[in-house]
């Protein structure tokens, strides 16, 4: 094969940059489609006994692009964010669940939180497997001016003096969810 023809057959299987990268449609709507998706990890205990600092035994993400998509033509006069819901189980039986805002930046699932500075923030990466990459205060990281002034999230979205905050400690700082029937993250479940 030429050469030129090997090049344009390896760049054609590359993701294109942007909004439209991976596929069609921005990453909202890949990752929750209008008609709701659900995404979500369960821990074993053999995990949590290799991982003694992990604090969360169970996290499970759901939510629908569905009001995203209806407030994107207003964007200049307002902010429109994914509202996901972000339930949580810790290792050390307490749970939180909390309704969570996320903007889309450059096409990207970008500062998940709620407004005030104390509730942490994460960021949402959908992987070519279909799977999330939830990372734990990633707003220094891949923001030019970070958000948020504390580190960790809430799932609850409260200040830390009575909100369940994640620390972004090595242990906490990466959680894989795979996509999983929506019925998964129906009313709360007990792992």
């Amino acid at each position: 094969m030429p050469r030129l023809a090997r090049l344009l057959a390896v760049l054609a299987v590359l993701p294109l940059g942007g909004a439209r990268a991976e596929g069609i449609g921005f990453a909202a709507e890949r990752a929750f489609p209008a008609a709701g998706a659900c995404y979500g990890r369960r821990y074993d205990a053999d995990h949590l006994a290799r991982h003694p600092g992990q604090v969360v035994s169970s996290i499970y993400l759901s939510g629908s692009s569905r009001s995203l998509i209806e407030r994107r033509p207003q964007a200049d006069r307002i902010d429109p964010e994914l509202d996901l819901t972000l339930r949580i189980a810790f290792a050390d039986g307490g749970r939180a669940e909390g309704e969570i805002g996320c903007a889309e930046t450059g096409g990207r699932i970008r500062r998940c939180g709620r407004g005030a500075s104390c509730a942490g923030s994460f960021a949402v990466d959908l992987l070519p497997d279909g799977r999330l990459r939830l990372v734990n205060d990633d707003a220094d990281s891949r923001l030019a001016q970070p958000v948020v002034g504390a580190p960790g999230f809430s799932p609850d979205a409260t200040c830390r003096a009575s909100g369940r905050f994640v620390p972004p400690d090595a242990q906490n700082r990466v959680f894989l969810l795979t996509r999983l029937p929506r019925s998964a993250c129906g009313p709360e479940r007990r792992d």
